[in-house]
């Protein structure tokens, strides 16, 4: 039998409620997605239906200018907290881990978020919270029903670290005994959205949350394999649709004055090369390795003067010390002779302050962008270019238009067929505080007008 899940709250200094809420949301993830799939979902023949009604029945932007850099766990934090990465804290997805110390960790943590967030604000307003499979909310005491993402190996222990983390105490273990085993949150199948969207149906029906938000990772996970825009990302997105349907159809029966946002993360660019420029780093005497401990394992980094932050298809570059001019001017010129080359495919070179202007990885002087095509590999040696082994990645500056994000409202007080034009991120967060009727100040951009009357909200 499903045991009690009521648990207490955990509110320390966030001041006293505020205003009763207007509606309840549902926020749906979907990785990956680029607003074109949706907008031009006939032109392409793409059979969507649940997705094409948030068009013709609600509000959406045709873009939304990400954040820096366009990668999964930085945008999702600045979804829900209405801030760019150098303020929320969350950068990349991966820790900055100059000598590969942390085995491939990620910012899983809610506790490296520097600023409130959406479930802070409906805490404080007394809301109801759920989350499943939401980036970075391990430990998020402001989410009463909470299966966090998090993985280390993708094996079955992970499903043990998940009952673990979950809240309340015991909840995952009781799902799981009527709605089967969960999923760690790297498995990006259709199968485990699957998985993902049974969990969600459960606590949407059983705890009417006033703030529930889910993670969907199939569509990213098929468009790094194949690529974006072909056969089986459509296929993929067909199959996603149909569980959109369900997550919203569940929603209205709990209330019907709901309202549901559709949100991703960043879009895609097909690839083609790998750029392993951290052995160009390791040639310059930049990065020191060690001997490998046999012929079979990648050598341990030993030292290093300048290392390189990962964001997919941009890589950061972080001075060990920042005072040290003579390496900063080595690492200069040697991105200098890169990008000098167009076959090495680095497009852009951005200096701190163009990165400060940016909003990204406040601890790096430099950024190069790779060109559409490229991507940041991981060799430490041999040669700086290498065949893809992914066939469609992000993380590019988020002005280019095939970076744009997406954003889909429709619910009571939304307006119909408003075409929001290209928005910023920045101002998601904002506008599900006011459909939720509570208070996000520390948001930097206002709310958007999906209201029915222009400039509102409602």
């Amino acid at each position: 039998m499903r045991r009690n899940w009521s648990v207490c709250l955990l509110v320390v200094g966030l001041g006293s409620s505020v205003s009763a809420p207007a509606e309840p949301v549902l926020l749906i993830s979907i990785d990956g997605l680029h607003p074109r799939y949706v907008i031009e979902a006939d032109q392409l023949g793409l059979k969507i239906p649940s997705l094409r009604s948030f068009v013709s029945d609600g509000a959406y932007a045709s873009g939304v200018v990400g954040v820096v850099p366009t990668i999964t766990y930085p945008s999702h934090t600045t979804m829900v907290t209405g801030v760019a990465p150098e303020q929320h804290g969350i950068t990349s997805n991966t820790t900055f881990d100059p000598l590969a110390k942390n085995h491939d960790g990620w910012f899983w943590y809610a506790e490296d978020i520097k600023v409130p967030t959406l479930w802070t604000a409906a805490a404080v307003a007394g809301l109801t919270t759920a989350s499943v499979n939401w980036p970075v909310t391990v430990g998020e005491q402001h989410i009463q029903y909470l299966l966090p993402e998090y993985w280390r190996t993708s094996a079955p222990d992970d499903l043990k670290l998940l009952r673990a983390l979950s809240r309340p105490e015991g909840a995952l273990e009781d799902m799981e005994q009527e709605l089967g085993p969960f999923v760690d949150g790297y498995t990006d199948t259709v199968g485990s959205d699957r998985i993902r969207t049974r969990f969600t149906l459960a606590i949407l029906r059983e705890q009417r949350p006033e703030l529930m938000a889910t993670h969907l990772i199939a569509l990213d996970g098929i468009e790094h394999r194949d690529g974006p825009f072909v056969t089986s990302s459509y296929e993929t997105l067909e199959a996603l649709d149909g569980m959109i349907g369900e997550l919203t159809a569940a929603a209205m029966a709990n209330d019907p004055s709901a309202v549901v946002a559709i949100v991703s993360d960043h879009g895609f660019i097909a690839t083609h090369t790998a750029v392993n420029l951290r052995s160009s780093f390791v040639d310059a005497g930049l990065i020191e390795l060690a001997e490998p401990l046999s012929p079979y394992t990648v050598p341990p980094i030993s030292s290093w003067d300048a290392q390189i932050w990962p964001g997919a298809a941009v890589g950061a570059i972080v001075l060990r010390d920042r005072e040290d001019r003579d390496v900063r001017d080595r690492v200069a010129a040697l991105l200098a002779d890169l990008q000098a080359d167009s076959r090495n495919g680095i497009a852009h070179v951005l200096t701190a302050p163009e990165l400060a202007a940016s909003g990204g990885f406040p601890e790096a002087d430099f950024l190069e962008e790779f060109a559409p095509g490229f991507y940041l590999g991981s060799a430490l040696r041999g040669d700086l270019l290498t065949r893809a082994t992914s066939k469609g990645t992000h993380g590019y500056l988020p002005e280019r238009p095939e970076m744009h994000a997406a954003f889909f409202i429709k619910g009571r007080g939304i307006a119909a067929a408003r075409n929001l034009g290209v928005i910023d991120m920045r101002q998601i967060a904002p506008t599900l505080a006011a459909v939720l009727g509570v208070e996000l100040n520390t948001a930097h951009e206002p709310a958007l007008p999906v209201g029915v009357l222009p400039h509102r909200i409602h």
